[in-house]
């Protein structure tokens, strides 16, 4: 205020939207992990592998969608504006809106990290034990982390609207609580993150795969460092949440961050699986035969599986190797073996006689990370 007394309007901050840009992002995260996910499943539905990290990936891309939409609903009645700027009205919807999405972008992150480790234990060795335990054990401590937070965004006030209806009588937590809560959520999805993507370092080692396809194996299942990296950028940004006078811009940040977090870590996830499309439609290394046919067993009496694809000669009475996995008999690690590392003589037709009771009885099962 001027010497005067006539307010100094000079001093208020701008009414700027930023919820075209907001929007903007949200959306074409979703648009991307939506075509990333169906790509998935064709490729396993191709290979018939369908399982438990698939769905959970397409829980957490569903989940990542119904967030977006609400905020959305929040941005486009000012969600992205400075609350000075909007009506009552405005301002008890926005909040409103605000609050409602956020459990559902911290239960997506439990979703998506569990599908990342049910995708490592699709192919790791049946003696390697403690990997499972660890593996089990990322799985539920992010479920029930996530869950917490899930549960404390509502329950630090009694009732809950009252985070959006400040003239409610209530009571709340003091904001500091939850912000602390928010920084061990934080610190542990990152590192559940960093251990998702060591740990598979741990076994590609001492798979039976050329140095460079172990390389490759890597880098695809260590993506997550990425997502990590994004998490740890986010800290920075939780405090926003806490502030209660200009909720809606200082919620901004903490918005994006949190998007770009899911996002990558929906993208890293998605990534390995997709390498079969890779190797159908780009690289050639596998031909036009690809999903067309059943995928056979054929046992050769050592103690091995092999998995056979009968379409998929070449043309020299050969047959390729789609993946080789020890049975109990031999302690060792599983191994994977590519189609360009193996192939096997063409089997009589009466060797197939019995397969589909050989499939049944499990000691066939498929190792194959794809």
């Amino acid at each position: 205020m001027t010497s005067t007394g006539i307010p100094d309007f000079s001093m208020l901050p701008p009414d700027d939207d930023r919820g075209p840009k907001l929007l903007a992002m949200f959306w074409s995260y979703c648009a991307i992990s939506i075509v990333m996910v169906a790509l998935r499943f064709y490729a396993r539905i191709q290979i018939r592998a369908v399982s438990w990290d698939d769905w959970l990936m397409l829980l957490t891309v569903v989940i990542f969608v119904i967030g977006a939409s609400f905020i959305t609903t929040s941005t486009l009645n000012g969600g992205a504006r400075h609350v000075r700027y909007l009506t009552p009205e405005q301002i008890l919807f926005t909040i409103k809106y605000n609050w409602i999405a956020q459990p559902w972008a911290v239960f997506s992150f439990a979703t998506g990290k569990a599908s990342v480790a049910f995708l490592i234990l699709r192919f790791i060795g049946r003696n390697t034990v403690y990997r499972k335990y660890i593996l089990y054990f990322t799985i539920a401590t992010i479920f029930i982390v996530n869950g917490v937070g899930c549960i404390t965004i509502f329950a630090q006030c009694d009732p809950p609207r009252a985070l959006w209806t400040p003239e409610t009588e209530a009571k709340c937590w003091d904001p500091i609580v939850q912000l602390h809560f928010n920084y061990f959520q934080a610190v542990w999805n990152i590192l559940a993150d960093i251990v998702l993507a060591i740990l598979p370092a741990t076994f590609i080692a001492n798979l039976n795969l050329p140095p460079q396809k172990k390389y490759a194996l890597c880098i695809l299942l260590s993506l997550g460092f990425i997502g990590a990296i994004f998490g740890g950028l986010k800290i920075r940004y939780l405090d926003g949440l806490s502030s209660r006078s200009d909720f809606t811009w200082n919620s901004y940040d903490i918005q994006v961050w949190t998007g770009a977090e899911c996002f990558v870590m929906m993208v890293s996830g998605n990534i390995p699986p997709l390498q079969l499309l890779w190797d159908r439609f780009v690289s050639k290394k596998l031909d036009s035969s690809y999903g067309r046919t059943p995928i056979k067993y054929y046992h050769n009496g050592t103690g091995y599986s092999e998995k056979i694809n009968r379409s998929n000669s070449n043309g020299h009475g050969l047959y390729s190797l789609r993946s080789i996995t020890s049975s109990n008999k031999f302690p060792s690690h599983t191994q994977i073996i590519s189609d360009d590392d193996i192939e096997l003589p063409r089997v009589p037709e009466n060797a197939y006689a019995n397969t589909d009771d050989n499939q049944s009885s499990g000691t066939g099962r498929d190792r194959s990370f794809v």
